[in-house]
C-alpha cells in the first residue's frame, strides 16, 4: 500500500475514532447522572451495566464493526449533485449525481453558468439524517482523493488496508455503492413538474435544484462577505488607504430559507450552508446615460435634438400630407396638435438632461452655440458669471429660441413634400405655439435643473 492509500485509511480510522470519542463523552455523562440517581445498595449492578454497556459501544466502533454496520446503512442515502428536496421536503422524487465523467458527454456554453462550469463539484447527500455519518464517511479524502472516488471504481485501497481478507473489503465496497447507484427515476407530486409535448406523446420533466451550484456559489459570497481578508480591504478603503487587492462587491443579493429549523432534513450541504441559499439578481442594469452638452459646432443642439424627433416630425408631415384636401375638424385638428405637443415635449426632455449636468457648468463658454441656446441650456452658469445671469434672466432668449424651433419643423415638414409649403402663417403658429410653451413650463423646468 503506498503512502496516499495509508493515509487515506489512517483518515477513516481517525474519522471513526472520533465518532467514538463523541459517543463516549455522551455515555459518560449520562452514565454519572444514572450513578447519582441510584441507590447506594444498588450501584454495584448498575457499574456493572454501565460496564457492559461502554464496552459495546466500544464494540461497535471497532474498525471492522463500525464499517460493516456503514457499508449495511449506506442504502439510506444518496450521493447528488442536484437534489429534490429543495422543492418540497416530503417529495419522494429521485436525485441526480453528475459525475465527472457525465460532464464529459457535455457541451459547455460558456455564456452560462451552471453545475458544468465548476471544475470540482461539491456533492450533496440526501435521505436519512441518521445515515449522514455514512456520507461524511465517503468524502474522505487525502491530496484530492476521496474515499469516494475509489468505491466508484470498485476498488478501494484503503478499505482493503483495514479489512481482514478480500472478501470483508468487497462486501464493503459493494454495500457502499448503493449510495452512489442512480435510483430508479421518480418524480413525486410535491415536485415541480412541466410536461413538455413531442410528435407523438409528452416527456415529463422535473427540474432539481443544483445543489452543489448553490454550495460553491454559497462560499464565494460569505468569502467575500466576512473573510479576513475582505475586512482588511474594506478597512483600507474606510481609511482612504492603498490596499493590493479588489474589493468583490455583489449587489442585490436575495436569500433564501430551506427547510426551516431542520435543514438536515433537505441535505448535508444545506445543513453546511444552515438551510441558506444566495440569490444574485438577474435584473437588467438600469443605465443612467451621462448627457453629453452640445459642444460640436454651432448646430450640435439641433442636430441631437433631430436624431430623438425626426420619427415623430415624420408622422406629422404624412398626417399633414393625408389631410392636406380635406375639411378639417376637431379629431384632424387634435391628432395634429397631439403630434407638436409631442415634439415640444421631446424638446424640452433633451434640454432638460443638458441643463442637469451641474458639474459642467459654464461648459457653454467653450461651445459655438447662439447665445440665446447658452442662455437656455447652460443655467448654472450664472453662478460663476453675473453678467450672463442677468442677462438670462431677462427671458429675451425664449423668443429665439421658440424662432429655431419653428424654423426646424418648417424644414422637415417641407423636406421632400411635393404637397405641403408651410407658409409665414404657419411659421409664426410654430413660433408663438413654442413661446407659450416655454413661458408656461419655465418655472417648473428652473425647479428641475
Amino acid at each position: 500500500m503506498n503512502e496516499p492509500e495509508k493515509s487515506l485509511a489512517n483518515k477513516v480510522l481517525a474519522f471513526i475514532a472520533e465518532r467514538l470519542a463523541t459517543k463516549l463523552e455522551a455515555f459518560d455523562k449520562a452514565s454519572e447522572k444514572k450513578r447519582n440517581d441510584t441507590l447506594a445498595g444498588q450501584l454495584n449492578e448498575v457499574e456493572d451495566a454501565l460496564r457492559r454497556d461502554r464496552a459495546t459501544l466500544i464494540g461497535q466502533y471497532r474498525p471492522e464493526s463500525w464499517l460493516t454496520d456503514a457499508a449495511r446503512r449506506a442504502g439510506q442515502i444518496n450521493m447528488v449533485t442536484h437534489a429534490p428536496k429543495y422543492t418540497h421536503s416530503d417529495t419522494r422524487s429521485a436525485g441526480v449525481l453528475l459525475r465527472q465523467e457525465d460532464k464529459d458527454k457535455f457541451t459547455q456554453n460558456e455564456c452560462y453558468v451552471n453545475s458544468l462550469a465548476l471544475a470540482d463539484l461539491r456533492v450533496d447527500v440526501v435521505g436519512n439524517a441518521a445515515a449522514l455519518d455514512v456520507a461524511r464517511l465517503l468524502q474522505l479524502e487525502w491530496k484530492g482523493k476521496a474515499l469516494l472516488d475509489e468505491i466508484a471504481a470498485g476498488e478501494s485501497p484503503a478499505l482493503n488496508a483495514l479489512a481482514a481478507n478480500d472478501e470483508q473489503a468487497s462486501a464493503w465496497v459493494q454495500g457502499f455503492q448503493a449510495a452512489l447507484k442512480d435510483k430508479a427515476l421518480a418524480s413525486g407530486q410535491l415536485a415541480k413538474q412541466l410536461y413538455f409535448p413531442t410528435s407523438d406523446s409528452y416527456h415529463l420533466i422535473s427540474p432539481l435544484y443544483a445543489s452543489s451550484l448553490s454550495q460553491n456559489l454559497y462560499e464565494r459570497l460569505t468569502a467575500s462577505f466576512y473573510s479576513e481578508n475582505t475586512k482588511s480591504i474594506r478597512q483600507a478603503r474606510k481609511a482612504g488607504k492603498y490596499h493590493p487587492d479588489d474589493l468583490v462587491v455583489y449587489l442585490n443579493v436575495a436569500m433564501q430559507s430551506f427547510g426551516g429549523t431542520k435543514p438536515q432534513n433537505i441535505s448535508q450541504l444545506n445543513t453546511k450552508r444552515y438551510g441558506r441559499g444566495f440569490l444574485l439578481s438577474s435584473q437588467p442594469p438600469k443605465w443612467d446615460p451621462k448627457a453629453v452638452v452640445p459642444k460640436g459646432g454651432k448646430n450640435a443642439f439641433w442636430r441631437e435634438y433631430d436624431r430623438r424627433a425626426w420619427k415623430t416630425a415624420k408622422f406629422l408631415q404624412r398626417h399633414l400630407e393625408s389631410t392636406f384636401k380635406r375639411t378639417s375638424t376637431r379629431e384632424l385638428r387634435d391628432r395634429r396638435a397631439g403630434l407638436i405637443d409631442e415634439l415640444v415635449d421631446t424638446l424640452f426632455i433633451y434640454a432638460a438632461e443638458i441643463q442637469r449636468q451641474v458639474k459642467q457648468r459654464g461648459w457653454s463658454t467653450e461651445s459655438e452655440l447662439s447665445s440665446a441656446e447658452k442662455l437656455w441650456l447652460d443655467p448654472q452658469r450664472g453662478e460663476l458669471d453675473d453678467a450672463f445671469k442677468a442677462e438670462r434672466e431677462k427671458n429675451e432668449w425664449q423668443g429665439e429660441i421658440a424662432r429655431q424651433f419653428a424654423a426646424w419643423l418648417n424644414q422637415k415638414i417641407n423636406f421632400k413634400s411635393d404637397v405641403l409649403h408651410t407658409s409665414d402663417a404657419e411659421f409664426r403658429e410654430w413660433q408663438k405655439l413654442l413661446e407659450k410653451k416655454l413661458l408656461l413650463l419655465k418655472d417648473d423646468l428652473e425647479v428641475a435643473v
